[in-house]
């Protein structure tokens, strides 16, 4: 019975006033909770704590397990800000209950509405991101492993409905799963609502009602009074049961297909593996010809893994995305660029796929520009404009290098140290940029090409070739740093010259992935 409907006589908050160890959910939720493994030997269980009818029915169940099984049992509940006296007396209700029962509980507050403005998300979205902030925060403080949250079979066919409508791949049509990575659980899962208040009429168990659960400017909820109902009237009666059944099938042949993703992430993963990059980067490079090993479904897993290891928002990404980028690794092109959510993008750079930060190389372009121009008087360190790291010339190294030498150590990947004769780079030189019409005569050509043909013949990927530094002499590109000497400043039998690029990570990284 809801307390917005009992007036004066509540019902009894009491569940050892109450049977229930006989109840047919009852017995369903131990069985359910066995076949998924929810649990462990000496279980710790935070339960998500609304007030609602699921979550107090999940509450209940775990007592009456509690009865009969060792249990470390706990609630929890996040008060939103944004209902008024209603939220106060959700909060108000689901203390006073523990409270009864003996159930440790943990309350707090957060202004959802300001966490939402300022994030510039919906009020749903950041509600649900702080709930669970939130409940994770109290489960690592007291020791807790698992969180149960009161997830339905309704919950689980509006899912599913959801995800269909918005484009979702397969494994976002898998639904809500039993149990997660994380420690998070949802035992109600194999119950209907209805089932769940018929348990609660029951044996009188109390609950509140959250009136913005009918508010109709919410997706779900318009989804649940509007379309479930024309779907059960006209189509199906017993949808919520089998698109539940759906979710759990999906599920089973979704783990089948993961773990031959995870063996087909591990083979055409290049970097993270590199030691130019870490994780906090947010950069992930794939083999293409690795990942055609595979077939399509495989590569778009092994795709969806490497935006998730990149960092892009799981909840972001839609079928759309992989089958977009799917065809960019396809496609005969060298090159492509495809905008991800959350400010990344997908890059094609010539045998491989990247997953990086957009905004990394917006921020080069506009830090960078392309007019400044360095008079370098003497060897040292130099700090370039922007992001684009630090080149350095020296002298002290190459006084005794002879040319087999150079070349064995210019034959390592981009970007690598240049070598020039110091009799034919004699300073000042300059360091600057790419300009309009530059022209250069890389080592062993007989004549100049366009800076741009050059690039293009050594694989340098077009969304770097305009931040890689140029070696100038008498307005003749010396050296493309990272990359070749210019074929007339080449080492001869004399001292040599050492220029040496260290440009930011990403950028490095994205050098490294080049062709010689």
């Amino acid at each position: 019975m809801s307390l917005l409907e009992a007036g004066d006589g509540l019902s009894p908050l009491d569940f050892s006033l109450k049977k229930g160890e006989n109840s047919p959910l009852f017995k369903r939720f131990k069985g359910f909770i066995r076949k998924k493994g929810l649990l462990g030997p000496d279980p710790s269980v935070l339960v998500a704590l609304s007030g609602g009818p699921d979550s107090v029915c999940l509450l209940h169940l775990f007592y009456l397990l509690s009865l009969s099984r060792k249990i470390d049992l706990q609630a929890a509940h996040l008060h939103h800000g944004l209902r008024g006296k209603e939220a106060d007396r959700d909060a108000e209700f689901s203390r006073k209950i523990c409270q009864v029962n003996s159930i440790p509980f943990h309350l707090a507050h957060r202004k959802v509405a300001t966490f939402a403005q300022e994030r510039r998300m919906n009020l749903q979205e950041a509600a649900r991101g702080l709930r669970y902030r939130f409940l994770k925060d109290v489960a690592r403080r007291e020791g807790i492993k698992l969180i149960a949250t009161a997830h339905t079979s309704d919950d689980q066919a509006e899912e599913l409905l959801l995800r269909f409508i918005r484009g979702s791949a397969l494994e976002g049509l898998s639904g809500i799963r039993a149990k997660r990575k994380d420690g998070i659980i949802r035992p109600l899962l194999f119950a209907e609502k209805d089932e769940i208040l018929r348990h609660l009429d029951t044996y009188n168990i109390p609950f509140v009602t959250d009136s913005s659960n009918l508010a109709s400017k919410y997706t779900r909820n318009r989804l649940r009074q509007s379309l479930i109902p024309v779907i059960k009237k006209e189509f199906n009666p017993s949808v919520t049961a089998t698109l539940s059944r759906t979710a759990f099938l999906l599920q089973d042949d979704e783990d089948v297909l993961a773990e031959f993703a995870c063996r087909a992430f591990k083979e055409a993963l290049v970097i993270p593996k590199a030691p130019c990059l870490d994780k906090k980067d947010g950069f992930v490079a794939l083999s293409i010809e690795t990942l055609r090993n595979w077939k399509p479904a495989i590569q778009r897993r092994v795709i969806l893994m490497a935006l998730e290891a990149a960092g892009v928002e799981r909840s972001k990404i839609l079928a759309d995305h992989l089958l977009r980028i799917q065809h960019i690794a396809e496609t005969k092109l060298p090159s492509g660029i495809y905008s991800l959510p959350g400010g990344f993008c997908a890059l094609r750079i010539y045998s491989h796929l990247v997953v990086t930060k957009k905004g990394f190389f917006d921020e080069m372009h506009l830090k960078s520009g392309n007019e400044w121009l360095y008079e370098v008087k003497a060897p040292g360190i130099f700090s370039l404009p922007g992001p684009l790291g630090t080149v350095s010339i020296d002298t002290g190294l190459g006084l005794d290098i002879k040319r087999d030498k150079i070349n064995e150590l210019s034959k390592s990947g981009y970007p690598r140290p240049v070598y020039m004769d110091a009799q034919k780079i004699s300073f000042p030189i300059q360091l600057r940029l790419k300009r309009p019409g530059d022209r250069f005569r890389p080592f062993g050509a007989k004549a100049e090409l366009k800076l741009k043909d050059f690039f293009i013949s050594r694989n340098i990927p077009k969304i770097v070739r305009e931040f890689i530094p140029l070696v100038v002499r008498d307005q003749e590109i010396a050296a493309v740093c990272g990359v070749e000497v210019g074929h007339y400043f080449r080492v001869g039998d004399g001292a040599a010259l050492e220029v040496r690029w260290n440009p930011p990570r990403p950028l490095k990284a994205v050098l490294s992935l080049s062709g010689g």
